[in-house]
Order: C-alpha cells, then sequence, then structure tokens
C-alpha cells in the first residue's frame, strides 16, 4: 500500500471509529485520535497544575502498563527509590498493571483492555492499529502544550521525530532516548586475552595476517603456561548473528555489514545495499573460511546457541582467547583487552559497527480511557527532565548509585548491578530523555561496562565506527511491508546462513559463488530490497 492510500484508510478509519463512539473523554474534547485542550481556570486544567510541582492539583491514580521484568536484575516497578521519589513530587499514584507475556499484550490490544497509560507495550502494528480504531491519543498537540522538553527536543532532532511520527503524519508514543556514545556508538568489542599473549611474547594484532599468526600461536602452545589444553583460539556466535557474530571479522576488510535489521546498510547516496550479495564479501569470506579449516575457530560454533557462547567466553578458568561482546567480563580490563579492526591490507578502512538504538519509539502511550491525558503527559515530561532520565537509568542521586556535584556534573559511584535495579531504578524500561551532551558531564565508575566501552571507542574505534547515516534506520512499516518482509527474509536469511555455514566448514566460495546469487535473487531478493527503500524512502519524506 503507498503512503497516500495508507493515510486516506487511516483517515477513513478514525472517522468510522468516531461513529462508533469515540467521543468526549474528561481531560479535553476528543477528535478521532485528536486532543483539544479544555480551558485552564486558575493555572489548573482538568486538575492538573500546568506548571510546577505536584502535577496533580489533586492526587490521582492512573494504571500503568508495563512489561515483567526480564531479568532477576530488575526489581518490581513498585519497590523502585525512582517510582516512589516520582510519585511523591508529582501527586501522581502509579497502579501498575504488569504484562508477563507477548500473548498477555496481544489480550490487551484484541480485548481494548488498556491501562491510562504505559510504557513500552505494544509493537508498531499493535500501536498502528490502535491509532486507526480510535484508542489512543494523537499525543502531537499534548506534547506542543504540556511538554517543553519533548517538544523541544523534536525541534532540534528531526531523526528522533521520524522515527516516532507514524505514516499517518503523527506521533501516538513517545520514545526512549539513550544517545549515550557508550551504548549506541558501538555494537560489540572486539576482546582479547593480553596476559596469553603477554606469555608468548606477542603485541595486540593490528591487521588480519597478524590476527591469523596470533591464533597460530595460541593454538600451538595449548598446555603452556595458562593457556589449556582445549584452548579456542577464536569463538564466534555465528557469522551473521548482530551479538558475538563475526560480522565486524567482514567489516575489518571494508565491507560494511549488520544484521541490526535485515542484514542491509545505506550507501551514500541513500540506496539500501545488501552486502551479502556483493562480490566483495568473497575476501573476508575466504580469510574466516581458512580460520575454519585451520581449526582456529571451532566449527560447533556454527550451531551453540546463546547460553554456550556465554559460558565458553565467560568460563573460569578461560578457554577463549579472542571474542566478540558488548562488555568486557575483565572488570581491571589488562588481562583481556579491546582490540581491532583489522587492517586487512587491502586498501579500504577498516570498520566496526555502531548501532541505531539511540532512539526507540513505543514507550510511552496514552489511552483515551484516560481521564488526565494533560497530567499524563506532565508526567512524561517530568521523566524527560535530565535528572530524572539519568538517574532513570543509572540509579538515585546519593551516596550510592550517583553523586551530582556542585558544578552540576554527575558521578557514577561503584556499586553492584543487581543492587542497582532491584531498589532503585527501572532502567532503559522507561521514557527517559538522555541527550549525548548529558555525557560531557558524565563520569563513569570506574571498571563498569559503560566506562570501558567509553574507553575502547576513545582508544580503538572512534576513527573506524560504520556511520549513522549508513545504518538502516527504525523505520516504520505498514502492515503489508512487515508481512510481506517476513517473509522473504525468512527464506533470505536461512539461505544466507545456511550457505555461508557451509563455506566455512567445506570451502566452495568462490566455485558457488554465482549459483549463490542466483538464488538469492529467486528468493526475491530484489523485492526485499525495493520493500525496504520505499519505507527507508517515506521515513526520509517524513
Amino acid at each position: 500500500m503507498k503512503r497516500k492510500q495508507l493515510m486516506k484508510a487511516a483517515a477513513a478509519f478514525t472517522a468510522a471509529a468516531m461513529l462508533a463512539g469515540c467521543g468526549r473523554q474528561p481531560g479535553g474534547t476528543a477528535e478521532g485520535n485528536s486532543y483539544v485542550a479544555p480551558t485552564a481556570e486558575d493555572g489548573v486544567v482538568n486538575g492538573t497544575n500546568l506548571e510546577g510541582l505536584p502535577i496533580a492539583a489533586e492526587p490521582i491514580t492512573l494504571t500503568v502498563g508495563v512489561s515483567a521484568s526480564a531479568s532477576s536484575y530488575q526489581g518490581e516497578w513498585q519497590d523502585l527509590d525512582w517510582v516512589k521519589k516520582l510519585q511523591e513530587v508529582s501527586g501522581i499514584t502509579l497502579d501498575f498493571r504488569v504484562y508477563n507475556s507477548d500473548e498477555d499484550k496481544n489480550l490487551m490490544f484484541t480485548s481494548r483492555d488498556y491501562p491510562d497509560i504505559s510504557f513500552n507495550v505494544g509493537s508498531d502494528k499493535q500501536i498502528q492499529d490502535a491509532a486507526l480504531g480510535g484508542d489512543i491519543y494523537e499525543l502531537d498537540e499534548l506534547i506542543e502544550t504540556y511538554s517543553p522538553n519533548w517538544s523541544s527536543y523534536f525541534k532540534e532532532n528531526d531523526y528522533a521525530r521520524k522515527v516516532a511520527t507514524v505514516s499517518d503524519g503523527h506521533i501516538y508514543s513517545l520514545p526512549i532516548v539513550r544517545d549515550e556514545p557508550s551504548n549506541g556508538d558501538l555494537r560489540d568489542q572486539w576482546l582479547i586475552r593480553k596476559d596469553w599473549l603477554d606469555e608468548l611474547e606477542l603485541k595486540v594484532p593490528e591487521t588480519t595476517e597478524e590476527f591469523y599468526e596470533t591464533l597460530k600461536a595460541i593454538k600451538e602452545n595449548a598446555g603452556t603456561g595458562s593457556i589449556p589444553e582445549d584452548v579456542i583460539p577464536y569463538y564466534v556466535y555465528g557469522i551473521t548473528n548482530n551479538v558475538g557474530g563475526a560480522l565486524d571479522m567482514i567489516n575489518s576488510f571494508g565491507v560494511e555489514v549488520t544484521n541490526e535489521r535485515y542484514l542491509v546498510t545505506v550507501d551514500d547516496n541513500g540506496k539500501v545495499v545488501f552486502n551479502f550479495a556483493n562480490e566483495a564479501i568473497k575476501e573476508p569470506l575466504s580469510y574466516i573460511r581458512k580460520l575454519f579449516e585451520e581449526e582456529l575457530i571451532p566449527g560447533e560454533c556454527l550451531t551453540d546457541d546463546w547460553d554456550t557462547y556465554i559460558t565458553k567466553t565467560r568460563s573460569d578458568p578461560p578457554v577463549v582467547a579472542s571474542f566478540h561482546s558488548y562488555q568486557n567480563p575483565d572488570a581491571s580490563n589488562t588481562t583481556i583487552v579491546a582490540m581491532g579492526p583489522l587492517d586487512s591490507g587491502n586498501g579500504k578502512k577498516a570498520l566496526i559497527r555502531s548501532q541505531t538504538n539511540q532512539v526507540l519509539r513505543n514507550y510511552f502511550t496514552i489511552y483515551k480511557k484516560c481521564q488526565y491525558p494533560e497530567a499524563a503527559m506532565r508526567l512524561a515530561d517530568l521523566i524527560a527532565d535530565p535528572d530524572w532520565s539519568v538517574q532513570a537509568m543509572y540509579g538515585m542521586f546519593g551516596d550510592t548509585y550517583l553523586q551530582k556535584n556542585e558544578d552540576g556534573s554527575i558521578t557514577m559511584l561503584p556499586y553492584e548491578a543487581d543492587a542497582q535495579a532491584a531498589t532503585s531504578a527501572p532502567t532503559n524500561r522507561v521514557p527517559f530523555l538522555l541527550k549525548k551532551e548529558m555525557f560531557d558531564r558524565f563520569t563513569y565508575a570506574a571498571g563498569s561496562a559503560q566506562q570501558q566501552r567509553n574507553d575502547a571507542i576513545k582508544n580503538q574505534y572512534a576513527e573506524h565506527i560504520i556511520p549513522q547515516k549508513n545504518l538502516y534506520p527504525n523505520v516504520i512499516l505498514t502492515t503489508e511491508q512487515t508481512d510481506r518482509l517476513a517473509e522473504l527474509s525468512a527464506d533470505i536469511n536461512d539461505y544466507v546462513n545456511t550457505t555461508v555455514s557451509t563455506w566455512m566448514l567445506e570451502g566452495g566460495i568462490d566455485e558457488g559463488w554465482t549459483a549463490y546469487v542466483e538464488q538469492l535473487n529467486k528468493l526475491g531478493l530484489e523485492e526485499y530490497l525495493s520493500i525496504l527503500q520505499e519505507a527507508l524512502d517515506a521515513f526520509n519524506a517524513n
């Protein structure tokens, strides 16, 4: 469905929903999904103070839909110090409705049994369908009237506005913004055991040839010193996996590959590119094949699951010499160090991946049943305040998590990660707004994951990171595009992974290349790229 057709369909659907009974709400006038502010009296509108704290002129309660904690390190919502303080200063009691599974969330949308607001509940399709059904507010006017933090940010950051804006030109959910260089400017660190290199009197490799010779030396010295008999010189979590895969080895040869979205990148002319069908990728694949052939990479890594990858790369005593990881498991950053990307010698700049996770949508939605949309939006504005946002991610100001200094700078204090989430912060589960400039005055705790990554970017990766403009952005797809891409990508990705894995174990890259590309085209690669290009063009035109 073309963009204009979708917009017409949305308008028609919304009009039908209005006729079906979506009428006046206590907090202003609902026209379809739009919000029209009621008249303010003495600085109060619908029980909401227009300025200052508390937000609520009289105490109110909002039901909040949230996802269940994803790990044992995340505390119960109502027990978090951040939540308790937020309720105290806002005058708003938050009654959490926890959804334990995708099935629970699906039931919420299909039954239309909504909370007042939700944090990070709902897929693009669910939010768009609810918008078409007249079940949620357009946030445009609410943002402009009650949220100076979000209003100014969207005016300053056009990319974020595009991410949050759906195909009918409106915003229905606020995003989360974590424009933190140590998070988004790098995907995986490329790690190597420096203690083993020191034992062998080797330096950290800087070229693909040096890396190959280093892996050989480690294998040949298995059982020597602290190098175990069952040493794994280089371990990857498959070839194309976004986390732990061999993508940055390929990027070292100057071939831009990422599996953040759809195995594609964007060239400097704005064209979507599938580099796994680019003949230039044969060179890095042949190099990786040599590492498999000489058992410098174990063949089982192509079928090992995530738990096995974590077990092997974090084992004590260690068995893996080099691997890819978001976090360096060595807090001292001395026995294991960041390395790479590697100079391949082919004249192309070695690259390493960044991410497009700085802005992720669908983190704050106001449903039409909410009697206090003004208070809800002012609550979102409060969360977007820099101090509230940084405490949401890293813990409360004080003597345990964060220290706020007289000059406005912030210092992270050493603490255990599980203690943080269990008692203090919701982390990245709420619609906070952390701009890049926040981290110009932020000091990480020594040994923390973010401090390690920050140092790695400065010392190893700053000049080699794939630019954001070359990463496929977080576009919004139509239902038709989503369904068709799911069909095409299943076949294309399966074929790429199966073929590449076979090449790694058995060889045959040069001989099989032509037939491989032909089969990709038969599987619909051209249509696949055209859909992604259409979605990208619509995103850029928004």
